[in-house]
């Protein structure tokens, strides 16, 4: 195949409780979705490579997660405050109020499911459409938003570690 320009189009960005059935609109990003895949790696150093203070011989693989960075210009308010509380099935959390020291949210189940998915409004272009599935999408970074006489730009990051079998994502097949 040739090398070609892809663009994925408009991203609509959706989340859902892990326990959900169905999604919700999150929102449209001002500049598109920042998807940023980091590799966990550990140098291993032996004498071959010059000892401690030389080349690494080989890398261990430590695992692997995305960081998603949204820049919303348009979004559900509602579907907004609950990934601000951070945690997505626990209802007891006020928004206004901080919650206990120690809680696992990955192991409570209180992470997002978040889905990156093209939406054709007019046409289907010649271009691939992009989806991509999160089983496990944490917002782990502050939350950011300006206020004042401009329209309101809220900047989001959400950590999207591996699901319980080692998926890290999925696409529609």
């Amino acid at each position: 195949m040739a090398a070609s320009v892809f663009i994925p189009g408009l991203i609509a960005v959706s989340i859902k409780a892990p326990t959900d059935q169905n999604f919700a609109l999150l929102g449209y990003c001002r500049d598109g979705v920042t998807i940023r895949e980091n590799l966990r790696i550990r140098p291993i150093h032996g004498d071959e490579g010059g000892g401690p203070d030389g080349v690494p011989v080989d890398f261990s693989y430590l695992g692997e997660y995305h960081d998603v960075r949204l820049e919303l210009y348009k979004y559900d308010g509602p579907v907004l405050a609950k990934v601000a509380n951070r945690l997505s099935t626990t209802t007891d959390k006020a928004r206004n109020k901080a919650f206990e020291p120690g809680w696992m949210i990955r192991s409570a189940g209180d992470h997002f499911v978040l889905r990156l998915q093209t939406e054709h409004r007019f046409t289907n272009p010649p271009s691939p459409a992009f989806a991509r599935t999160y089983n496990v999408a944490i917002p782990t970074s502050p939350i950011e938003y300006p206020l004042g006489p401009k329209e309101m730009i809220v900047l989001v990051e959400f950590t999207c570690l591996p699901d319980a079998t080692g998926t890290l994502f999925t696409v529609p097949t």
